[in-house]
């Protein structure tokens, strides 16, 4: 019988900003009891939403769901500043847990002026994209979410590029390539974090030496998607799943399997998936110890 291998992510899992965000709301749900409200979600993952659901944390779509005087967190993706206003005002206590780099980001969009146009690299309808926007304080504003979409730009006279922090990085150097030949006054601020640059390299680094990538993680994280496509387009087949109960026949026919997990991924997922690997005969190829992030 063939011999069947697992291998890890020498990097995966959550990051410092999701760890940041998730010590906020549980500081506010300890201080403040049932009750606690966050506006859209937390962090990009299902099994985080849910266990604070079970703890009495009440996840709002809109401002109107918040009653007066509740204490609120803004989650971690950030929101527009006329959102945070009236956020502020709604809520008794507020906890802004955006990540520390989207608020940089929103520094630099605040910064800009009328005459300035603002491309931003990322996926229309993430949180994060639109609360960069709504600081801009450029003319124009372009969203462009590929290469080729950075090629069909019109003119600009001023440009300002920012990208989305869990986009792909390579994708964004090669629109950045594009549009420094464009626009010799091009200035830029990738805002791609290190953590999810770091996460990038390791799952190709992974898909090099398996036949099958798994990465762990909620199918509406930007992070853990990136991380898929990435390992596809390294030639390997991937699969995005969000626990141990998504391991399929499928995917347990290969014999060498890579895991990872996105940056908002907990870490008892992971640990699942791998002692559900491991009951099905897998056993670890890491030369190196499983690292822990």
């Amino acid at each position: 019988m063939k011999m069947k291998s697992y291998f890890t992510a020498q990097i995966y899992g959550m990051c410092g900003g999701v760890h940041s965000a998730l010590k906020t709301l549980e500081e506010l749900l300890n201080s403040s009891g049932q009750g606690v409200f966050v506006f859209h979600e937390l962090v990009h993952n299902r099994a985080v939403t849910d266990s604070f659901k079970r703890k009495g944390v009440i996840f709002a779509e809109s401002i109107d769901e918040i009653p007066s005087g509740s204490p609120l967190v803004i989650g971690a993706h950030g929101v527009a500043p006329d959102v945070e206003d009236k956020l502020r005002q709604r809520a008794g206590i507020c906890r802004d847990a955006t990540c520390p780099l989207v608020k940089k980001l929103h520094h630099i969009a605040g910064s800009l002026t009328a005459e300035d146009q603002l491309i931003i690299f990322g996926k229309a309808g993430h949180p994060e994209v639109a609360g960069v926007a709504g600081h801009s304080g450029a003319g124009e504003c372009f969203l462009i979410s590929s290469p080729e979409e950075a090629a069909a730009l019109p003119e600009l006279s001023r440009p300002v590029f920012i990208s989305q922090t869990t986009v792909d990085h390579e994708e964004v150097e090669m629109a950045l390539e594009i549009l420094k030949q464009r626009f010799s006054n091009l200035r830029e601020c990738s805002g791609i974090c290190d953590a999810s640059r770091k996460r990038q390299q390791a799952v190709l680094e992974l898909a090099a030496k398996v036949d099958c990538v798994i990465v762990i993680g909620s199918g509406h994280s930007s992070n853990a998607k990136r991380l898929r496509e990435i390992a596809r387009r390294a030639g390997c087949e991937a699969y995005l799943i969000e626990n141990a109960g998504e391991l399929t026949p499928q995917i347990l026919q290969y014999s060498r399997i890579g895991v990872t997990s996105g940056a908002s991924t907990p870490q008892f997922l992971f640990d699942g998936v791998i002692s559900a690997l491991e009951a099905d005969g897998f056993v670890c190829g890491n030369t190196e110890p499983i690292p822990h992030n």
